[in-house]
């Protein structure tokens, strides 16, 4: 199966689950595409209509002549008999019902525009509604498959993609995968009923002058088959641009001060040019080659319509058919063609949703770290929480032109931390402290060697089970938008909602919130912005720390927690971590080292490997790294 026919097939999978929406919009694409003949048979019966009053005829057929001869040949004297109904089709009586009394015409031919009109714009605003409501609910379905699914990837995973274009999937992408669906399928099905039915028109109304219609039609798949690879190209090339542009800009709105302190405004300028520039030529070239494709049918089209006219001009002189069924035929043909160019360009159209379902099935594919929905692990994990590192291999991988980078970070790494107890990680940077605290969650999967929670390796639980018995508290405290109160509960277990209002008092006071909670305006309910930004850092901190007293996590894991703090906000964090610590097995990663003296155990760690291990006393009392370290800070 081809990269091509897999994405097809994987779209159409996406929707099935709304077969019924997509059945209900084509009986209405079918009722249009049947109603679209309704204003050529009355442009049939508008000039024979006038040419019959201009002559004094007194009657005129409603239908062209060769349907008229069929149901004359072949209904007359035909005997109806029901019940004791007796009925003989005589050829009056036949002629009654298939020919329009020409004193009735001025009243038949105004009402009649108006029921033609008013059922295809029903059956128009039912299926496009429906057909766009079930292109919605695929990208909808899309959309939440991919939000679900990011959140599972791994942090190595993650790390191919930056936040912008996953961003731009979600918000650019997909609503245009939306539009070209809807747009596919109704120029697929609308347009080739309307073609189909329209083509049976001209059939009904002369089955040689159709002859010379049908030769151009295959012409029409010629230039789209010839551009369609390049629109796709082009296509996907033009947003995987869009998702460059999109993180470029947002790197130059996080790093303003940085942009602004070193006068970079010019250098990025420049580089944002040349990136502009490349998307400018992406998306001209996809441009070009959409525009190609509607001036090259429409001489196509140009070159059938004259052969029509040329060949039912002859005929009408010699009597072949009617004026009227002429002038249907011939506005027929000029109606025929629009669905037949917008048949032709299904394929251009259809290669342009390909290019971008391709980049959303692109991180769709990326492979979950665990798939919960297998895993039958429901054991829960103990509640002493002592951790034990054995044997611990674990490298990066990075791909730099095409060529995969190794990096090793530990080499057969042992370490063992008893329950309720706090451990201290130092070191230079680059030794590997966020690295080690990083695979206890298993944000990163180790290569080789186990991790311990009470003798249990933490491979024997799902992930969600694993995280539930862990506290992340990072350096850059993560909050989302909303309010206070909203940030604090949502990592409350469900044991324990029946009383979250208790609980999160007890958080607060225990991170030192209170005085906070009164200055703002609404107290727990104020809306505190964007990643928090209403608050100052320190009370972003505090806040992150409550939310580890709430989560009940026997494991808490402090990444740095008092850099770039004031000394008042330190003060409030190191009494926090104190409380924290009386509980719960800490591991904190700390460059102040004056913050780690309560700390039961220190390990240096150096190039990936444990240099010292003690405690704070022992390890200044040997003089070694640790004491360089700590005199270095000092001095």
């Amino acid at each position: 199966m081809t990269a091509k026919e897999s994405i097809s097939k994987r779209l159409r999978n996406e929707a099935k689950p709304f077969s019924a929406l997509f059945f209900f919009s084509l009986v209405f694409m079918f009722l249009s595409g049947l109603a679209n003949i309704l204003p050529s048979w009355l442009i049939k019966v508008t000039v024979d209509g006038l040419s019959a009053l201009n002559t004094n005829v007194q009657e005129f057929s409603v239908l062209p002549q060769q349907v008229e001869n069929f149901i004359l040949n072949n209904f007359t004297g035909l005997e109806i008999s029901f019940l004791n109904f007796n009925y003989s089709l005589d050829l009056e009586s036949m002629k009654s019902f298939l020919y329009l009394k020409t004193e009735h015409f001025t009243n038949f031919l105004p009402l009649s525009i108006i029921v033609v009109f008013t059922l295809d714009a029903f059956f128009k605003f039912t299926y496009l509604f429906s057909i766009r409501t079930w292109g919605l609910k695929i990208v909808k379905s899309l959309r939440e498959k991919i939000h679900r699914h990011f959140n599972k990837l791994s942090m190595q995973s993650q790390a191919k993609y930056d936040s912008s274009s996953v961003v731009s999937i979600v918000s650019s992408d997909l609503p245009s995968l939306q539009s070209w669906l809807s747009e596919t399928v109704t120029n697929f099905f609308n347009d080739g009923f309307k073609a189909l039915f329209l083509f049976s028109w001209l059939l009904l109304l002369n089955f040689k002058l159709t002859l010379f219609a049908l030769i151009t039609i295959p012409l029409f798949a010629f230039p789209v088959i010839a551009i369609g690879k390049r629109i796709r190209k082009y296509s996907k090339g033009g947003q995987d641009h869009v998702g460059r542009i999109a993180g470029f800009m947002n790197e130059s709105i996080v790093n303003q001060r940085i942009i602004k302190a070193f006068n970079l405004e010019s250098w990025r300028e420049l580089e944002f040019f040349k990136e502009s520039k490349l998307l400018y030529k992406l998306q001209q070239n996809w441009f070009f080659f959409m525009s190609l494709v509607s001036p090259v049918t429409n001489i196509v089209a140009a070159i059938g319509i004259s052969s029509i006219l040329f060949f039912g001009l002859k005929s009408v002189n010699e009597n072949v058919i009617s004026l009227g069924e002429f002038s249907s035929f011939f506005v027929t043909s000029i109606l025929l063609f629009d669905p037949a160019k917008r048949l032709g360009r299904v394929s251009t159209i259809f290669q342009s949703a390909l290019g971008v379902a391709e980049r959303a099935y692109g991180l769709l594919d990326e492979s979950i770290q665990e798939d919960e929905s297998l895993n039958n692990k429901s054991q829960s994990l103990p509640c002493a929480a002592s951790l034990e590192f054995r044997n611990i291999v674990f490298e990066y991988s990075s791909f730099r032109n095409s060529e995969q980078q190794v990096k090793r970070i530990f080499n057969n790494l042992s370490l063992y931390v008893p329950a309720k107890t706090s451990l201290a990680l130092v070191g230079p940077s680059g030794s590997g402290k966020t690295t080690l605290i990083s695979l206890i969650p298993r944000f990163y999967e180790v290569n080789a060697g186990e991790i311990f929670i009470d003798s249990h390796s933490i491979n024997d639980f799902s992930l969600h089970e694993l995280r539930k018995y862990i506290a992340f508290v990072s350096q850059d405290p993560l909050l989302f938008s909303g309010t206070l109160r909203e940030n604090l509960s949502m990592v409350i277990q469900e044991e324990y909602r029946a009383r979250e209002d208790e609980e999160i008092a007890l958080a607060i006071k225990k991170a030192f919130l209170e005085d906070l909670v009164k200055e703002l305006p609404n107290g727990l309910d104020t809306d505190i912005g964007e990643r928090g930004q209403e608050l100052s850092l320190g009370q972003r901190q505090r806040v992150s720390l409550a939310r580890a007293f709430l989560s009940k996590a026997p494991i808490v894991i402090l990444d740095e927690p008092t850099s770039a703090l004031d000394n008042k906000s330190q003060q409030y964090i190191y009494e926090s971590i104190q409380e924290l610590m009386k509980e719960r097995t800490v591991i904190v990663i700390a460059h102040r080292l004056d913050t780690i003296k309560s700390c039961d155990q220190i390990v240096y760690l150096e190039n990936g490997e444990i240099q010292e291990q003690g405690s704070y006393q022992e390890l200044v009392s040997q003089g070694l790294a640790f004491a360089d370290l700590l005199n270095s800070e000092y001095n």
